[in-house]
């Protein structure tokens, strides 16, 4: 999945053709266009993945595993409503 925005409390948000994702809590600092590879769960209560991370300002050569949260995983309709639950009005 690619980075294609930040969101509150430095969460990013993630798409690819699949969908879209929310992630936080992750030992980098990334920025729009590096790629995040959800590999596999760790912690399914606390939602908690490894995840190989490239990029882009060093050409997506080479991976770094990292461990983050996933906080939203679905479309883009499923996203609004996760955004609209969740944000203070």
């Amino acid at each position: 999945m690619n980075v294609v925005g930040y969101l509150h409390h430095a969460d990013l948000l993630l798409e690819d053709e699949q969908g879209m994702a929310i992630i936080g809590g992750g030992h980098y600092v990334l920025s729009k266009g590096d790629k995040v590879s959800l590999k596999r769960v760790l912690d399914e209560n606390k939602k908690l993945y490894l995840v190989d991370i490239s990029f882009a300002s060093n050409n997506h050569e080479g991976s770094y595993e990292d461990e983050c949260i996933v906080k939203f995983e679905g479309c883009r309709d499923a996203l609004h409503q996760y955004l609209h639950s969740c944000t203070v009005h």
